[in-house]
């Protein structure tokens, strides 16, 4: 059972470590695309994280009883499978029809608005007029960023692309609301982000046959084992630092935290991507994505404005 924070403390050490995880998981789309120009499919690239990630942490789970799924909670990882399957394929598919990675990272960091709004319907969160000035701001950054003037020059980046990053932003927000509701449950973040991972796993393999069959899809649904053994020591380190590592110390920050104050404090993770992305690929960061970006993490610092950490009680 992972020890609660006693009232009237303050849970700084959870924000940091949401913080801490953030900034690791911007490496997920720059890994993603180091992934694709490897000659990953899209289908290859979604379940390395989770598959991978489960396998590390399966042993722990074995040599350790209490950290081990019980049958109360098959419900949350059934939904994290099916919400994580949709994750995975949508935040990668931008990546994988070659929209920038710091466009991806900003549109799945409208992750921390849906957040307020599904945390208001499933866990009462409250919803204010400064909380709905935020998604107003927010709007009208995603709506910069998927113009065609963000393009670059003479290049429109795939409609299909940035509304799978969209979509994946919304899911991202359910991952943060079942992370809160498994960390209410008394889960140890370790047996949090094992379920999520192998559920995930599970949820892609079940869609493979779908997407392998539907013409849209069917040349990115490869899924071969042999990619995996040549690029071993990419896979680790991928899986270790930009999905394991970051995903334990977020599980373990929401045990403190309410969901929709872990979504706002994940927000280093699109600063982290387009700053990794320029660096490793040259990826230009054009004043379009620049003022799509403020706008959107902007809205994110009026949902921090006189933040206060909640504490479980």
């Amino acid at each position: 059972m992972v020890r609660r924070v006693g009232q009237g403390a303050t849970p700084w050490g959870h924000a940091a470590a949401v913080m801490i995880g953030a900034a690791l998981y911007g490496g997920i789309t720059v890994g993603g695309r180091v992934l694709a120009q490897l000659g990953f499919s899209l289908l290859e690239i979604a379940i390395t994280g989770g598959a991978f990630g489960a396998l590390l942490l399966a042993p722990l789970l074995v040599w350790r009883r209490e950290l081990r799924i019980v049958r109360r909670d098959i419900d949350i990882f059934a939904a994290f499978g099916l919400m994580g399957a949709v994750l995975q394929i949508g935040q990668f598919l931008g990546i994988v029809l070659g929209v920038p990675v710091a466009i991806v990272a900003l549109l799945l960091y409208t992750q921390p608005l849906w957040t307020v709004v599904l945390g208001r319907l499933f866990l009462g969160e409250p919803i204010t007029a400064r909380k709905l000035g935020a998604l107003a701001l927010a709007a009208v950054g995603i709506l910069i960023l998927v113009g065609p003037a963000g393009s670059a020059p003479g290049q429109e980046h795939s409609v299909l692309g940035l509304a799978g990053a969209l979509v994946a932003g919304v899911m991202l927000a359910v991952w943060v609301i079942l992370g809160r509701v498994s960390a209410l449950r008394g889960n140890h973040p370790i047996t949090t982000t094992f379920g999520y991972q192998l559920s995930t796993s599970i949820g892609l393999l079940a869609l493979w046959p779908a997407l392998a069959t539907w013409p849209l899809f069917a040349g990115m649904s490869r899924l071969d084992p042999g990619v995996f053994i040549e690029n071993w020591q990419t896979v680790l380190i991928y899986t270790v630092l930009v999905n394991v590592a970051p995903a334990i110390l977020v599980m373990w920050g929401i045990v403190a935290l309410e969901a929709s104050t872990a979504g706002m404090l994940l927000l280093f993770e699109p600063a982290a991507a387009a700053v990794a992305a320029s660096m490793m690929f040259g990826e230009a960061i054009t004043g379009q994505i620049w003022l799509g970006g403020v706008l959107i993490l902007g809205s994110n610092a009026v949902l921090l404005a006189r933040w206060r950490p909640a504490l479980n009680r």
